[in-house]
């Protein structure tokens, strides 16, 4: 039998977790000066599964060069609003692929344009929470479109603020966890500093949904239907016009 390489992941995912949890409670210390490392090695486990589930789906060649190109879109959407501060349309883009396309192509989406967007801003310690937190939002869009599907604009406005601040909790997070090396005396500080950036976040998300909820949610829709084809066995066959 063969083992899936998703379920490898998982499988160390959960036991790094509850390694780092351990040492949260028995070893603060050493786990002050290792958190940014294991930190990072947890979030390349959760890219795996990712990526893994990704390579184990049955999509198809077309929707596979579908995602690929609305990560190019996304990424390169942040690149004009460079001047803006935390101003960009990409959690309003990955918030409505997850909807339409799923959470696979929401996570993929997510994840690729923190990484190809990053070739502009800078690489850094940074770039693989982007890319986790990118794809945190594309798959709860993606469930989230699944289990309503009579989604709309009200929608994606509500999710642009909801997992805004999702987003913004887990960069906060990640700069006190590399930068500060989880010290409790920084906690507080670094989410307070934040707090301004995560506002702007939002705001973009909701002025982007508000001004491109609707064409692009019908963009998206009719894209999807294109690389969607269901056949009906039991429908007789035409014949053809003379």
């Amino acid at each position: 039998m063969r083992i899936k390489l998703s379920l490898i992941m998982t499988l160390a995912s959960v036991a790094l977790g509850g390694v780092t949890l351990a040492m949260a409670f028995f070893a603060a210390s050493l786990l002050s000066q290792y958190a940014a490392f294991l930190s990072f090695l947890l979030l390349l486990f959760i890219l795996g599964i990712i990526f893994a589930k990704f390579e184990e789906s049955q999509i198809s060649s077309k929707e596979v060069a579908l995602i690929g190109i609305l990560a190019a879109i996304t990424a390169a959407s942040r690149i004009p609003f460079a001047a803006l501060p935390n101003i960009k349309p990409c959690t309003f883009l990955i918030i409505v692929t997850g909807l339409v396309f799923g959470a696979l192509a929401g996570a993929m989406v997510g994840s690729i344009t923190a990484a190809v967007s990053n070739l502009f801003f800078g690489q850094g310690p940074w770039t693989p929470w982007e890319m986790v937190a990118w794809s945190m939002v594309g798959i709860v869009a993606g469930y989230i479109g699944k289990r309503y599907p009579n989604y709309g604009v009200r929608d994606i406005i509500l999710l642009g603020i909801v997992l805004g601040m999702a987003y913004n909790t887990l960069m906060d997070f990640s700069s006190w966890i590399v930068f500060y090396r989880a010290d409790p005396d920084f906690l507080i500080t670094t989410f307070g500093a934040g707090l301004p950036f995560g506002a702007l976040h939002i705001l973009g998300n909701v002025v982007f949904a508000v001004i491109l909820g609707k064409p692009v949610l019908a963009l998206f829709k009719r894209f999807q239907q294109r690389f969607h084809v269901t056949y009906d066995a039991d429908r007789p066959a035409r014949a053809p016009d003379a």
